[in-house]
């Protein structure tokens, strides 16, 4: 007989998610174990297995649960009838705020997919490869001219994805900057560069020094 799932399920695989995320993220994936996750739970080995069969699975599910919904949230800007530069700004914006907002994801998809099964790591990659031909479509909208050469499309689009993601090793969005702030820096050096007058802050938006750690 089928085994009918509990009302709050998906509620309970949501809170192992995120506990185990946050510790995964603090010990590294080959440290963490499935004690040390049912303990940050409050709950039972057997409890977390019935949810995620292996450690493996646990790990896939954290970084396919957060890439699926970065990368829906980005196809949905690109494909808005908004002038380019609105939606790059929005495509930023919507990249930052989503791996502040996760950052213990973020940090796991950085470092632990190494972990992952074959098909599963190939998945993940080309979720990844999906958002980097999105923005090289807007940085193609945005100056034609300099994409034109296919040999610097790619790595334009790298450079720029390549940036956000590693910031995320460092910032923290409680700090002096918050991530709408911090957005906004990054699409402003990017499109106009470094010796660009200086950017107009969104209403509301505090101007301060950044700082690294909170």
């Amino acid at each position: 007989m089928t085994r009918v799932r509990a009302d709050d399920y998906e509620a309970k695989k949501k809170a192992i998610l995120d506990k185990a995320a946050a510790l995964i993220a603090r010990k590294g994936f080959d440290q963490a174990t499935m004690l040390d996750v049912a303990n940050a739970c409050g709950a039972s080995k057997s409890h977390i297995y019935h949810y995620f069969p292996s450690k493996e699975d646990l790990l896939y599910a954290i970084v396919h649960d957060h890439i699926t919904r970065q990368a829906a949230e980005l196809v949905r800007i690109v494909q808005t009838p908004q002038p380019a530069e609105d939606r790059f700004n929005q495509f930023i914006e919507s990249f930052v705020r989503g791996a502040a907002r996760e950052r213990d994801e973020h940090i796991i998809l950085m470092n632990d997919l190494k972990y992952l099964q074959r098909a599963q790591l190939r998945e993940i990659r080309a979720l990844e490869v999906r958002m980097t031909e999105l923005l090289e479509g807007l940085l193609s909208e945005l100056n034609p001219e300099l994409m034109q050469a296919q040999r610097v499309r790619k790595p334009y689009a790298l450079l720029l994805y390549g940036m956000m993601i590693w910031t995320f090793s460092w910032y923290r969005r409680t700090g002096d900057i918050g991530p709408q702030e911090l957005a906004e820096r990054i699409a402003h050096l990017f499109v106009h560069g470094f010796k660009a007058p200086p950017l107009q802050l969104a209403a509301g938006t505090p101007a301060k020094a950044v700082r690294s750690r909170t």
